[in-house]
């Protein structure tokens, strides 16, 4: 059965399939146990091999997981078995048990499939019928045609509801996801613009002040004058300093140690599931941890939005003279454009600037990965 049903129908559609078969199977067979007949006949002992095969078969495409293919010989198993029914019980009702397979077949398939399989088990069961016509033929398997069709459209309105509560989920859960890493990215941009900003204008200005107010001390001649502009240039200094201290605090705000970094965006990110393997004795320097995260960020963000991985595994590892990181994710396999992408682009600058080199590959298992190979410098102090 499909398999978008199984959580919330399942069951349900399961009991009302045969305890359909069995409402539908008990007139004859109180009429088998009893010795009474039908249009004139008793009901021969054989009627009951098609029809309890019929139940097993409905029983098996309800509760096990099957491909396509195995699915569709069991609805072929059960119409045979509606088929041998009817020839040995030749009672226009046994049309009515082709409900339970158009409903099986609407949930399956294609609307227009389904009415097709519709179509052509109707004309099935009327060729078994065709040898004892009777006056009622027409307005029973008329019914049952008109069931039939109605259970189809149902069905389908079914998997459509299912269908679009499935990729509403998974926009949902890559929207969190995709939320998760922009939140991260954009505060760090946030703290190193400040950072910069604190070095780069008020850094300049402060120490362009101390500049000036060391060569105001050399040329007054006032010892009034001088003490206060040598007290004024130790405030530029004392000022210059704190300034540096707070972009090395901005610079240094974020985990020292690249696992915990790592693990935190991990955290971070509801889907896909992030696995995170640190070798021991790693050392990276400041820039080179920067790297590896956005990285790791961006190889996240791919397995969100282009792969609908449900994992991702990342692993740092020592590499001779060098350190390495593979991303690796269980999605769908697609095949990289001849132009790359503004993430993947970016990656590729970034490590490069630090003397790496970056590799994409798809391998012949599901999955895509990242290597992303830096190398080995001399850590700075973290």
């Amino acid at each position: 059965m499909a398999g978008q049903f199984r959580s919330r129908h399942h069951w349900l559609f399961c009991v009302a399939a045969l305890a359909v078969w069995l409402a539908l199977g008990w007139p004859v067979l109180q009429k088998f146990m009893t010795g009474a007949t039908v249009r004139g006949a008793p009901v021969p002992a054989p009627w009951l091999a098609p029809f309890m095969i019929f139940g097993a078969a409905v029983l098996g495409a309800m509760i096990l997981r099957l491909r396509p293919r195995l699915l569709w010989t069991l609805l072929c198993v059960q119409l045979a078995a509606v088929l041998a029914m009817a020839i040995i019980v030749p009672w226009a009702g046994m049309s009515e048990f082709l409900v339970i397979i158009a409903w099986q077949a609407a949930l399956a398939t294609t609307p227009a499939r389904a009415l097709g399989w519709v179509a052509f088990q109707t004309l099935a069961v009327i060729g078994a019928l065709a040898q004892a016509l009777n006056p009622d033929l027409c307005w029973v398997i008329g019914k049952a045609f008109a069931v039939q069709l109605l259970l189809v459209f149902t069905a389908q309105a079914l998997r459509r509801e299912a269908e679009t509560a499935r990729v509403l989920g998974q926009t949902n859960r890559e929207l969190q996801s995709a939320q998760a890493v922009i939140a991260n990215t954009a505060r760090d941009a946030e703290r190193l613009r400040i950072s910069r900003e604190l070095h780069d204008a008020w850094g300049h200005e402060l120490t362009a002040l101390g500049l000036q107010l060391e060569i105001a001390s050399h040329v007054t001649g006032d010892g009034r004058a001088t003490d206060h502009v040598i007290r004024a240039r130790g405030l530029a200094r004392d000022l210059l300093a704190k300034v540096r201290d707070v972009v090395a605090a901005l610079r240094e705000n974020e985990p020292r140690d690249l696992k915990d970094a790592l693990e935190a965006l991990a955290r971070s990110v509801p889907t896909p599931a992030v696995h995170v393997a640190v070798s021991p004795g790693v050392r990276v320097s400041p820039d080179q941890a920067h790297a590896l995260i956005r990285c790791a960020q961006e190889a996240i963000t791919n397995a969100v939005r282009h792969a609908d991985a449900s994992n991702l595994w990342l692993h740092v590892t020592s590499d001779g003279d060098g350190v390495r990181l593979v991303a690796r994710n269980d999605g769908a396999t697609r095949r990289i454009a001849s132009a790359a992408g503004y993430g993947l682009l970016g990656m590729r600058e970034r490590v490069e600037s630090l003397g790496g080199r970056l590799t994409v590959r798809t391998e012949a298992a599901p999955g895509f990965t990242l290597d992303a190979w830096l190398p080995l410098v001399a850590p700075r102090p973290a």
